[in-house]
């Protein structure tokens, strides 16, 4: 039974999994965190960072081994795993009629992607009250291969893998989850700077009005210090998290096409909805780049605000551990993933 299906079945059964460990496959490292639902509360229960896998390296296992050694404090029943998307499709349609059981066929159709090669997921995020002459349909497409070679780090036993999600768009789910909630009735922006994709996400009145996805993450900056400065990766990091030097001309040249793209999408939503986009939210943390921040400020002309995707759960009574302080942002996707899996309504993407 491949893993949708196993979702499905799930569902179906009502079976909904009560605590969950996701897996962000970030190159720089497995961001992970186990969450656990108790009533209308999601608590945090584990979170870490595991040395980074190469999913290129991963083959199927002939016997019971496993790829990943999860600390027994993250285990749970079932994993979530997040993909960078580098090769992933995403599109948000639009399409006439309400949805019923052709919808999956009309998909494929506007995807125009070659199914044998990719995994297709979709959430219908219409909202309530829209109107009924067509549906609003969240698609991604992601290449089959990587799916499996994600699965394949859990070939047996638990963690049993129970979704395969794109990094930038289970972040955004977190953002949903959390502070999302508190801006329903305005016109929001998302940016979520993933290693080496960025997703942007505009909301009207909580519904997704439009979604992009660009060739562009922290590691396009950090590349560009490492050549400019004569550093390695690791102080490039340094220097982004600490301003030890002034990267605000290298950092406004590498996110200039980036910047110019989002200002044009900024306004391509204003005009369509007829609404003013009251606020852009980006995750906090060290490794965000202020002089990246600035140079939105600058473009966009609206408050810029950071969010903390632990808004969503409950925290242990000690807090986050000492040595992720300030590093909140790097477990987005992975909050998000497990949060998507925990929450059944229509408002997890």
């Amino acid at each position: 039974m491949n893993q949708i299906d196993f979702k499905q079945w799930l569902k179906k059964a009502k079976k909904s999994p009560q605590d969950i460990l996701a897996v962000d496959l970030d190159p720089s490292g497995v961001r992970c965190v186990r969450l656990k639902k108790s009533g209308n509360e999601i608590h945090l229960l584990a979170m870490d960072i595991l040395p980074p896998v190469d999913l290129t390296s991963v083959a199927p296992r002939a016997g019971t081994e496993k790829v990943m050694d999860i600390p027994k404090p993250l285990l749970a029943r079932y994993v979530a795993l997040c993909l960078t998307g580098e090769d992933a499709v995403v599109k948000l349609l639009t399409l006439p009629g309400q949805a019923d059981n052709n919808l999956e066929a009309q998909i494929k159709d506007h995807m125009g992607i070659d199914e044998g090669d990719f995994r297709f997921g979709y959430q219908n995020v219409t909202a309530p009250g829209h109107v009924k002459s067509e549906t609003k349909v969240l698609t991604v497409a992601i290449p089959d291969n990587l799916a499996h070679m994600a699965c394949h780090l859990f070939p047996i036993g638990i963690p049993a893998p129970l979704s395969v999600e794109l990094s930038g768009l289970s972040a955004i789910n977190a953002f949903i989850q959390g502070p999302g909630q508190t801006v329903k009735n305005e016109t929001v922006g998302v940016i979520e700077m993933g290693a080496r994709v960025t997703f942007v996400a505009f909301f009207t009145r909580g519904e997704l009005s439009l979604i992009r996805k660009f060739d562009f993450g922290q590691y396009a900056i950090l590349d560009v210090i490492q050549k400019n400065l004569g550093v390695d990766q690791e102080t490039a990091r340094d220097i982004v998290a600490d301003g030890s030097f002034d990267i605000s001309g290298l950092v406004k040249d590498v996110s200039e096409p980036f910047v110019k793209q989002l200002v044009i999408s900024k306004h391509f939503v204003e005009r369509r909805e007829n609404s003013h986009i009251s606020q852009i939210f980006v995750p906090g943390g060290l490794g965000v780049s202020h002089d990246w921040l600035n140079e939105i400020k600058a473009a966009v002309s609206l408050d810029v605000d950071f969010w903390n995707p632990f808004d969503a759960v409950k925290l242990p009574a000690e807090g986050l551990p000492k040595q992720f302080e300030g590093q909140q942002s790097r477990f987005a996707a992975a909050l998000g993933a497990a949060l998507g899996n925990l929450i059944s309504d229509e408002s997890a993407m």
